[in-house]
């Protein structure tokens, strides 16, 4: 009797937790039903329309892989979008999340050298994974490097479907000279990448490891420096995890491209000067961090040098002491100063020694000269540039807006279209940092410095003189000085939904990018 009692207790017990086990799957069912239905549907309407646009433009030269390829995207969009939601208090995980997954995809799929002036990019790193800190240039022939990387410019633009010698092909130790390797910029922007390199070489791996891995250390410092910047900032969270993940931001970092970094950087510095507009007392290790993260940026492209100019709209009060605040001031001021003079005295006469020199020459390109013809034709090249300033965007942002260097592909115009409306509303839908109106006024002032300054530099050192327009401007040139719009045009409280939404279409474009390489180049 005591054993049947026990025996109909267990079988009790059992069904009790079996009934339980069936009961918890239901459940969580029910909460992706009505907590993820919503977003991840959104998610897949928007990846099949831009796929079902994008694939009926282009060829199909590798379909099998395109279809891998896209699956992959789709499970990446997926568990992009799952883990915002899950983890809503998190979103510097979650942009680490997404630049990791779309990243990673970019990396891999992206052909060879294929990024913005990434054979140079890919010649400085390989120079700096060799500790080449300073490239040495030999007079009238250029920079000795690897021959390899000569291999790989050969194939430039192919997938690895197209040539898939590169999978056995060992990175060599020959050297020859080639013409330019961006010397101008400093060795910082090409340490992840060289690392990357450095790796390939001492695990003796074959050439395409070179690129990979370059290219994965690059995104993987992007992805490090974004997590931090959004995590320390108190607010404007979502902003800036929108503002990391464009588009073209992921596919710069997932570059070999100096991109990545100053992209990055410029992230932080934001994070920081809000970090600083939110303190009741600033800590001078956030002035020491923001006045750093400035001029690193400013001393590659320099008028990225007057986001620094940021530290004067906060008040003097939140400083902890008057002499701080003039200290800091002065600081400012001091390295703009060095800035202008490194890219004036150094910068520029390192430019010259690259491949470069024959574009100046066969295009009558010369600084001195078109500074000399603005002098003695005033009229004429204002014109010039209150024109292009006017007419350009349209051009830069949406006709020739391209993420491969001088590859526009069928569709991509749209493509472009639908991100700078998405944009758009990004910004009039931002929170509001509660910042008095002359403030506002004050950073739209800042962010014309410094869209004119790209323009002008542009207007001096790639145009031809007295040409009528501005050549050699391109869209990843105002990456760095967008988080400024948000600041200004945002009025919106903090919401929890609309946050969500900003995830999942911010997921959707980065799609579409994978998609345009798949559907271009497979």
């Amino acid at each position: 009797i005591h054993a049947k009692t026990k025996l109909l207790e267990f079988k009790q017990w059992k069904r009790k937790k079996s009934h339980k086990f069936l009961k918890e799957p239901k459940k969580w069912y029910n909460m992706i039903q009505i907590n993820d239905k919503k977003y991840i549907l959104t998610y897949l309407i928007g990846f099949i329309l831009l796929a079902t646009f994008l694939f009926s433009c282009n060829t199909h030269n590798h379909p099998k892989a395109q279809i891998i390829l896209s699956i992959l995207t789709v499970i990446g969009g997926i568990i992009c979008i799952r883990y915002s939601i899950k983890n809503k208090d998190a979103l510097h995980k979650t942009a680490f999340l997404i630049i990791i997954i779309f990243g990673l995809l970019t990396v891999f799929a992206s052909p060879l050298l294929v990024a913005p002036d990434e054979v140079e990019h890919f010649a400085r790193s390989d120079l700096t994974s060799e500790r080449g800190l300073i490239p040495n240039y030999h007079e009238n022939q250029g920079y000795f490097i690897n021959n390899y990387f000569h291999q790989m410019t050969y194939s430039q633009g192919s997938t690895l479907l197209d040539n898939t010698s590169f999978m056995h092909q060992d990175i060599t130790h020959d050297k020859s000279f080639f013409t330019s390797v961006f010397s101008q910029n400093l060795f910082y922007v090409y340490l992840a990448q060289g690392f990357g390199i450095f790796i390939a070489k001492m695990l003796e791996l074959p050439v395409i490891f070179a690129l990979w891995l370059g290219r994965l250390c690059n995104l993987l410092l992007y992805s490090g420096i974004v997590y931090f910047a959004i995590k320390k900032t108190p607010a404007f969270k979502k902003e800036l995890l929108v503002l990391s993940c464009l588009p073209i931001d992921v596919f710069q970092a997932a570059s070999m491209s100096s991109d990545g970094i100053i992209f990055a950087l410029a992230i932080l510095n934001i994070s920081y000067f809000i970090q600083m507009y939110k303190s009741e007392i600033i800590p001078n290790k956030n002035i020491i961090i923001y006045l750093a993260t400035g001029v690193l940026i400013g001393l590659i492209k320099f008028p990225y040098i007057f986001l620094l100019l940021m530290l004067f709209l906060i008040p003097a009060n939140k400083f902890k002491t008057k002499k701080i605040a003039i200290i800091s001031k002065m600081t400012t001021l001091l390295l703009i100063v060095v800035a202008g003079a490194y890219s004036n005295f150094y910068a520029s006469k390192e430019l010259l020694k690259g491949g470069r020199i024959d574009y100046y020459i066969q295009n009558n390109v010369n600084p001195a000269n078109q500074i000399n013809y603005i002098i003695h034709n005033p009229a004429s090249a204002v014109i010039t540039f209150v024109k292009s300033l006017i007419f350009l965007p349209y051009l830069i942002f949406i006709k020739d807006c391209s993420f491969f260097h001088l590859i526009l592909f069928p569709g991509l115009d749209i493509y472009n279209a639908l991100c700078l409306i998405f944009f758009i509303v990004f910004l009039f839908l931002s929170e509001d940092l509660k910042m008095a109106k002359r403030k506002k006024l004050e950073l739209i002032i800042l962010f014309l410095i410094i869209y004119t300054s790209i323009f002008f530099i542009q207007y001096l050192s790639w145009t031809p003189v007295g040409y009528d327009g501005i050549l050699g401007v391109g869209a990843r040139y105002f990456i760095p000085i967008l988080a400024i719009l948000p600041l200004v045009f945002g009025h919106k409280s903090n919401s929890e939904k609309l946050t969500k939404y900003f995830i999942v279409f911010t997921t959707i474009f980065l799609s579409g990018m994978l998609l345009i390489i798949i559907a271009g180049f497979y």
